[in-house]
C-alpha cells in the first residue's frame, strides 16, 4: 500500500495531465453537435469533385429559407382581414334620429316639407350604414379584401375602401344631401354627426388566427428524390437545383444518422478525433516546450483557453450561426503569445480551429479565415501591453478577415451584387472584442 502511494506521489503530475486531457476531451465532445457529417464536401459554383452521386435513400427536397420567407410574405400580402359588424348600432342610431329630428326644424316649416326632409335624411342614414362606419382608421390599402362578420358568421367580402372611415363621413354626407335640403344643410349635418356611431371594428383575434392557419399550411418541401436516382455527375457544376438537392441530402443524411441509433458510434468517433488533436498539443509541449509541459498550471491554462473558445463558438452557433464571425478567436494566440511564445500560440490556435471545424457551417471557409488571421496575429508587433501596438495588431486582423471573406464570397457567387455588408460589421465587432485581450492578459 505504501509503495502504491509513493508511486502515485511520484507520478502525480502525469496523472493530473491525463485527468486534464480526459476532462477537456469530454467537455469539448459534449459541446459538439451529436450528428453525423455528410461525407462529401461541395461548394456552390464549383465542380463536383467526387464520383457520380446517387441518392442513398428516398428524401424530400427542402425549400430554402428565402423561398419559405417569400411564400410567407405572399400569404401576408394576400391575407383576408376580418371585421366585426355590430348589428345593434343601426337600430340605436335610427331611434336616436327619430327622437332628435323633430327638434331640428322650426315650426314654420310645412309638414309636407318636414316629411320630405325626414325621408331624405333617413335614406342618407341607410346609405351610410349600407357602407358601414369604421371605429377608427386602419393602415390597410384601399384594395385590401375585407370579410364582414355578423355574429361571428361571414356576411360578405368587400374592399377596405368601400367602408367609411371617420375622415370620409363629412364628404359622403355633403354629397348625399340634395338641393331641396340645402337650406337645412348645416342642421342636417349637425344631426348626422350627433347620431352616427361606428358599427364596424377589426376582429384582430380572428384575423391573426386565419393568417396563422394559412402560414401553417405552407409545405416545407418542393418535391422528392427516389433512391438510386442520379443527383449529380462528376465534374458537373454545383449550382441551382443541384445545389438545393445536395443541401437537402446533407440535412437529411445528418438527421438519418441521428435517428438510426448511431449515437454511440458518433460520440466515440468525435472523442477519438478530439483526443487525437489534444494529444498532438501535449506531444508538441513535451518535445519542444518541456518547461511548459512540466508545469501543470501552464498546461491547465492552455487547455482552459481551448475549452473556453470552443464553448463561446458553440454558444454562438446554437443561437444563430450567422454571428459566428463575431467570436474573437484571435484572442487565443494573442494571449498565448503574451504568456509563452509565438510558436506555441500558433500551434494551439490551429488545433482549436481544427476542432471548431466540426461545429461551424462552411467549415473550410471558416478554418481558412481563422488560420490566416492567426498567422497575422503571430506576425504582428510584439509588446501588446502598449496600446498603440494592440490597435495596429487588431486592425490588421480585421482587415485580413474582410479581405479573405470578400474573396470567398466572390468565388461562391461570381459577383458582388448580393454581398452581405452586415458580415463586415461582424468582423469590426470581432476586432473591438479582441481589444479586450489587454485587460484579459493583466487579469
Amino acid at each position: 500500500m505504501k509503495d502504491f502511494i509513493n508511486k502515485l506521489y511520484k507520478n502525480h503530475a502525469l496523472i493530473y495531465k491525463v485527468l486534464l486531457f480526459v476532462a477537456t476531451t469530454f467537455l469539448i465532445v459534449y459541446l459538439f453537435p451529436k450528428s453525423g457529417k455528410f461525407k462529401y464536401s461541395f461548394e456552390k459554383g464549383k465542380p463536383w469533385q467526387s464520383e457520380n452521386l446517387y441518392a442513398p435513400f428516398d428524401f424530400a427536397i427542402r425549400k430554402t429559407a428565402d423561398e419559405l420567407e417569400t411564400e410567407r410574405q405572399q400569404i401576408r400580402d394576400n391575407a383576408l382581414v376580418y371585421f366585426e359588424v355590430d348589428t345593434s348600432v343601426v337600430g340605436t342610431v335610427f331611434n336616436e334620429f327619430d327622437t332628435q329630428f323633430p327638434l331640428m326644424l322650426p315650426d314654420s316649416v310645412l309638414r309636407f316639407d318636414k316629411r320630405k326632409i325626414y325621408n331624405h335624411a333617413k335614406d342618407i342614414l341607410k346609405s351610410v350604414y349600407n357602407a358601414g362606419v369604421l371605429d377608427k382608421i386602419y393602415s390597410y390599402p384601399s384594395t385590401q379584401e375585407v370579410v364582414l362578420l355578423e355574429n361571428r358568421t361571414q356576411h360578405e367580402v368587400i374592399t377596405y375602401a368601400s367602408i367609411l372611415n371617420q375622415n370620409e363621413i363629412k364628404e359622403f354626407l355633403e354629397g348625399q344631401i340634395n338641393s331641396d335640403s340645402d337650406v337645412h344643410r348645416a342642421k342636417l349635418l349637425a344631426l348626422f354627426f350627433d347620431v352616427i356611431k361606428p358599427n364596424i371594428s377589426l376582429n384582430k383575434t380572428f384575423t391573426d388566427n386565419a393568417l396563422n392557419d394559412d402560414l401553417n399550411k405552407i409545405v416545407l418541401v418542393r418535391g422528392s428524390i427516389d433512391r438510386e436516382t442520379l443527383i449529380i455527375s462528376k465534374g458537373e457544376v454545383v449550382e441551382g437545383d443541384k445545389y438545393k438537392v445536395l443541401e437537402s441530402l446533407e440535412s437529411e443524411y445528418q438527421s438519418q444518422v441521428w435517428t438510426d441509433a448511431n449515437y454511440n458510434w458518433i460520440l466515440s468517433a468525435y472523442t477519438l478525433l478530439v483526443a487525437l488533436a489534444l494529444l498532438m498539443l501535449l506531444l508538441f509541449l513535451r518535445k519542444y516546450r518541456l518547461s511548459v509541459y512540466n508545469n501543470n498550471t501552464k498546461v491547465t491554462f492552455i487547455f482552459f483557453n481551448i475549452a473556453l473558445m470552443t464553448f463561446l463558438t458553440t454558444l454562438v452557433v446554437n443561437y444563430n450561426s450567422s454571428y459566428i464571425y463575431i467570436v474573437p478567436l484571435c484572442i487565443l494566440p494573442l494571449v498565448l503569445k503574451a504568456f509563452f511564445d509565438a510558436r506555441l500560440g500558433m500551434f494551439t490556435h490551429v488545433i482549436t480551429v481544427l476542432l471548431l471545424g466540426f461545429v461551424v457551417p462552411n467549415n473550410f471557409e471558416y478554418v481558412f479565415l481563422q488560420i490566416i488571421a492567426g498567422i497575422v496575429t503571430i506576425l504582428t508587433v510584439s509588446e501588446l501591453y502598449k496600446r498603440a501596438n494592440l490597435f495596429i495588431s487588431v486592425g490588421q486582423i480585421t482587415l485580413i478577415y474582410i479581405v479573405a471573406y470578400f474573396a470567398f464570397f466572390v468565388i461562391h457567387e461570381g459577383s458582388i451584387d448580393n454581398l452581405r455588408w452586415e458580415t463586415f460589421i461582424l468582423f469590426v465587432l470581432c476586432g473591438l472584442a479582441t481589444l479586450f485581450v489587454q485587460p484579459l492578459i493583466y487579469a
